[in-house]
């Protein structure tokens, strides 16, 4: 799945301006609930605001810098640019990994310098359930599998063969050699016998269970 089909396009963003004051920005992230903000100059992403960076600058002054400091500072002066960014043709689990180095809810979605949108976690987090099938009520079964080469072919044939359909596959490796665990989202009205012909052939059914 590439990024851009899940991201919230640049038109429903909520961001501000470099030459906005740091009192505007504060406004828009305290009534908006958000905590970061993207800084767009035109179509350009300049980086991020944040509420943190800012009470951190507007606590380091005096008391009387305090009074003018969110008037006569603007966001420019204030932003954050080391900011991971997402690129239109990013599939999901590039996407996926840039998050695990990411602080912050959302990366921008740039095509070359161009600022497209946002992709949150949430986003990412739902596209990875429905790939998962899990937003559907269906059996998952759980298999530990300890030959994965040609393994999955095999599995995913024989849960055909028995009249049911795969809605999703999501695989972990649990760093064991040559093991690997595959956890099957599946539509079948037989679930004892999909499960007894997969233990017949080998495979090592480990939980099975209606969700959903």
């Amino acid at each position: 799945m590439i990024i851009q089909a899940l991201m919230t396009a640049r038109s429903d963003v909520h961001f501000v301006r470099p030459d906005d004051t740091l009192e505007k920005a504060l406004a828009d992230l305290e009534s908006l609930g958000f905590t970061t903000l993207p800084v767009l100059d035109g179509n350009k992403f300049l980086g991020v605001i944040t509420r943190r960076r800012i009470f951190e600058r507007y606590f380091k002054g005096s008391e009387a810098e305090r009074s003018l400091f969110l008037k006569t500072n603007l966001v420019k002066d204030h932003i954050i640019t080391e900011v991971q960014i997402a690129h239109s043709t990013d599939l999901l689990d590039e996407v996926l990994y840039k998050f695990l180095d990411s602080r912050y809810d959302f990366l921008p979605v740039l095509a070359e310098d161009r600022f497209l949108g946002i992709v949150t976690r949430n986003n990412m987090l739902s596209a990875f359930l429905k790939n998962a099938g899990v937003t559907k009520k269906a059996h998952r079964i759980a298999i530990v599998v300890s030959d994965f080469k040609g393994a999955l072919a095999r599995l995913t044939a024989l849960i055909s063969n028995q009249n049911a359909d795969i809605l999703g596959i999501v695989t972990f490796d649990p760093e064991v050699a040559d093991l690997k665990f595959v956890e099957l989202t599946v539509r079948t009205d037989e679930l004892k016998g999909l499960i007894s012909t997969l233990t017949a052939n080998g495979f090592s059914v480990r939980e099975a269970r209606l969700a959903g």
